[in-house]
């Protein structure tokens, strides 16, 4: 049975090839159906958040300051977590493009697992006005707790991917 790893990021702006970085991670490892693992964690990434970033995430740098521990420590960590399984995340390669930028940075290898991104799997199973994330869990009747926060958003596409999986 294959272990599925959904995960999100939440950053200190929108692009890595500008040096953003993550300020938190959040995934849960899932077999069949069940959360069987999660990681959830504060990054400092040696930068401060953009005022128009906190804003959506509500992650301030007094938060990183207090609470965060570094890339070196939750990069490495993250990688050891999701290690064979299929990674799923909703616009995958804006999360993915900032876990891969991290890794060059700390001269590790880029993640090569098997990539499910639940975006495009909602483009081909439903016709709808928007793709969001918070679009679709309406759609689907997902509650949502916090928007724009990881772990909140991890649970939201995990049920979200379960719903699009159920489709014919």
């Amino acid at each position: 049975m294959t272990d599925f790893v959904i995960f999100d990021v939440e950053t200190t702006g929108l692009k890595p090839e500008d040096g953003h970085a993550i300020v938190e991670l959040a995934a849960q490892r899932v077999r069949g159906r069940e959360v069987i693992e999660s990681f959830d964690t504060i990054v400092n990434p040696g930068r401060s958040v953009e005022a128009g970033a906190a804003a959506v995430h509500g992650i301030s740098n007094e938060i990183i300051k207090k609470e965060g521990k570094s890339l070196i420590e939750v990069i490495p960590s993250f990688v050891l977590f999701s290690e064979g399984a299929t990674l799923v995340a909703h616009n995958i390669k804006f999360d993915l493009g900032f876990i891969n930028k991290h890794l060059r940075d700390l001269g590790l290898p880029l993640l090569n697992n098997p990539l499910l991104d639940t975006l495009e799997l909602a483009r081909q199973k439903v016709n709808i006005a928007s793709y969001a994330l918070g679009y679709l869990a309406k759609h689907f009747n997902i509650p949502q707790s916090t928007a724009h926060r990881a772990l909140a958003d991890v649970e939201t596409a995990r049920e979200l991917l379960f719903k699009l999986l159920d489709l014919k």
